[in-house]
């Protein structure tokens, strides 16, 4: 039987190509009102989104109205020749989509962060990993780098939990200050196997700086950027913000 509805994606990253090139068998991980999180037999991650909702690392992102009315039992398959991603009786046609770079121009923000640029607060034992975790990146120890990470990885609740959203935070610091191969695999290693397969795509994308539309807004000197990095998820963006700032002022003041 064909599809029932066929709709075409607008916009794609170059880790969502790499997920339809490689993905033998996959289901759903997540499903939203406008965001599914597709999950492949390696544990690689690709998000389908509405256009309502600002791309990230691994999105697909539809063109249209988001119509999918899938289960969470749904049937995943890739037709790489047609270029076509199936979900049930839906047909995503991504071989028109434009292809979008989620790496942001972090060197951008060495000459300063945007006027009221402050960290929220962090909960203590939080705070306590993240400062030694700030140690260790610049005594370049990297055993109490791993540490640190092996720590903060996983701690806390939700599809990405707290520990990691101030990994990120620290990833994203790091390139803009020290964007040290040893440093940033130093943390993802260690915390990636430790934590949520959502949290984990997200964290191996922040070590290769990629990240969300807002940051790239932020990078681009918008400091409307700061309230919707804030507003990410229930509580990850306050998360990964109040960890950017503290660690870009740290290694800031190293640099003077």
């Amino acid at each position: 039987m064909l599809p029932s509805v066929a709709l075409k994606c607008q916009l794609i990253t170059p880790r969502a190509q790499r997920w339809l090139q490689a993905c033998r068998q996959a289901g759903v991980l997540h499903l939203f009102d406008t965001a599914c999180n597709l999950v492949d037999e390696q544990g690689r991650v690709l998000s389908l989104l509405s256009p309502r909702v600002a791309p990230g690392p691994f999105a697909l992102v539809l063109d249209g109205d988001w119509q999918l009315q899938l289960d969470p039992a749904a049937t995943v398959r890739v037709d790489r020749q047609a270029q076509r991603l199936y979900l049930n009786r839906a047909a995503l046609d991504y071989g028109a989509a434009r292809c979008w770079q989620p790496r942001a121009d972090w060197a951008a923000l060495r000459h300063a962060l945007p006027a009221g640029a402050t960290a929220p607060a962090l909960p203590t034992r939080i705070m306590h990993l993240l400062q030694r975790l700030l140690d260790g990146i610049c005594m370049r120890d990297l055993s109490e780098v791993r540490e640190a990470a092996r720590g903060l990885a996983g701690r806390g609740i939700g599809l990405t939990p707290s520990g990691d959203d101030v990994l990120m935070g620290v990833l994203y610091a790091l390139w803009v200050w020290k964007p040290e191969r040893a440093l940033l695999e130093a943390i993802v290693r260690r915390a990636a196997p430790r934590t949520t397969t959502l949290s984990a795509a997200f964290l191996r994308a922040a070590a290769e700086g990629e990240a969300s539309y807002a940051w790239h807004r932020l990078a681009g000197g918008d400091p409307g950027a700061i309230v919707d990095i804030l507003a990410t998820g229930h509580s990850s963006g306050r998360e990964a913000w109040a960890a950017f700032v503290t660690t870009w002022t740290r290694l800031a003041d190293e640099r003077r």
